[in-house]
């Protein structure tokens, strides 16, 4: 039965639905979902009939079966499971947990655990450019960070922890989580995840994300996330980024190079406003701050019917890749139009995953939500490392591989969950 305020996603079928758990099992086996429960002191104090290992499996399942009430997705786990033979057992002798019984180990769980498990799976899925020329960009591995929120169900706990959107008549629809994702661009696997509230700025967010990036990366991100801040906290790990600029963003020419870019800087504001306060012009090399290349390039629509093309958008990006013979311009607009395979990665998670940007999380409790995104996210990693083996198995760029591919694929992996006892 579903909770009060959570939209189903109705009788289509939906990837996870076809996806065994099998999957889940190859992603995240049985030692290190122990070990992040290890880490994060979620083992159970004494033999529990739901130990906290199986009940990360199950936390996952509930996504896998979103529409499946609490005891379904149980039994469902367990056909999935051949480690699971004991609990089976236990089934078919009337021991059958309630959803109360469910509820409790969930809470049990908590959600760092989660976090824990999902964060074994961050680990570069590529590291030779030689072999996989699509997921870098001159050598150095493209990455790209933005944010999306979800809705959640609407609870008291909920909204008063998440907050709700709102317009002038007041707050509307349901209290939303929100969520910044870092993946790599060529697998769009996740490489870093954070989860806040609806208040917290996608900024904030990301910042804490930064540090994992490194010397051989290059992040690329909307204009969301253009600040002196976020750079300094970029180039402080070694790697580059490329941003597109916001409006009113002060960008002095210092140097223009050959190819028509040109050597600007983002100025630290702090040094400019004490520079301000001094009342006397200071150039603009003077001023402290982060030295950038500033590229613009327009997008053309498609050509009407007398071949005439209309400019559809100015793009300004600024970037501390400064060499434009190690980084040609005319590479760029590729490089920045890829930041868009996040995009559609989040598009999975939202309709794929969660049957619709309009279907509710079903947990009623903050720390179960938490819990409930980490889950999904687990979720969407093992079928984005699925896809990685079937393209490296095909030789393929894994963007030439379909979700549907990815569900045959799915069929031949349903059984290779490890055989370890809980």
């Amino acid at each position: 039965m579903a909770r009060a305020g959570q939209v189903k996603a109705g009788s289509r079928v939906r990837l996870p639905d076809l996806v065994g758990v099998g999957v889940l099992t190859a992603a995240f086996p049985p030692e290190s979902v122990d070990l992040a429960i290890e880490e994060w002191d979620a083992r159970e104090q004494r033999h529990r009939l739901l130990p906290a290992r199986l009940m990360a499996y199950y936390v996952m399942a509930c996504v896998l079966f979103l529409d499946s009430a609490y005891v379904e997705v149980w039994n469902k786990l367990l056909g999935g499971l051949s480690w699971a033979r004991r609990y089976r057992m236990r089934r078919q002798v009337g021991m059958q947990p309630s959803a109360a019984a469910l509820a409790k180990a969930r809470v049990r769980l908590g959600p760092e655990a989660m976090q824990g498990v999902l964060a074994t799976s961050m680990r570069p899925m590529v590291t030779d450019a030689a072999a996989a020329p699509w997921a870098y960009f001159h050598g150095l591995r493209k990455l790209a960070a933005d944010g999306f929120t979800m809705n959640v169900a609407r609870t008291p706990e909920n909204v008063a922890r998440f907050g709700m959107p709102s317009n002038s008549a007041g707050p509307v629809g349901y209290p939303q989580v929100r969520v910044v994702a870092l993946a790599e661009v060529g697998t769009r696997c996740l490489q870093g995840a954070a989860v806040g509230v609806l208040a917290t700025g996608e900024q904030n967010l990301a910042r804490t994300l930064w540090p994992r990036l490194g010397t051989g990366d290059v992040v690329v991100a909307d204009r969301n996330f253009l600040s002196y801040e976020d750079l300094t906290a970029i180039v402080a790990t070694n790697a580059h980024a490329v941003l597109r600029v916001k409006a009113g963003v002060d960008l002095p020419v210092l140097q223009v190079l050959a190819d028509g870019s040109y050597v600007s800087r983002i100025a630290d504001p702090q040094q400019a406003r004490r520079l301000r306060r001094r009342k006397t012009k200071v150039p603009p090399e003077q001023i402290p701050g982060i030295s950038v290349r500033v590229i613009g390039y327009t997008v053309e629509s498609e050509p009407d019917e007398h071949g005439n093309r209309e400019v559809s958008e100015l793009f300004c990006l600024v970037t501390t890749l400064l060499d434009p013979d190690a980084y040609p311009l005319r590479d760029f607009p590729e490089l920045y139009h890829e930041r868009w395979t996040l995009e559609t990665a989040i598009g999975d998670v939202e309709t794929r995953l969660r049957g619709g940007a309009e279907v509710v999380l079903r947990s009623g409790r903050p720390d179960l939500v938490y819990q409930e995104v980490y889950a999904l996210l687990c979720v969407y990693q093992a079928i984005r490392a699925l896809i990685v083996a079937g393209a490296e198995h095909a030789d393929l760029d894994p963007d030439r591989i379909s979700f549907t591919r990815t569900v045959q694929a799915a069929a031949r992996h349903v059984s290779d969950d490890a055989a370890f006892s809980p």
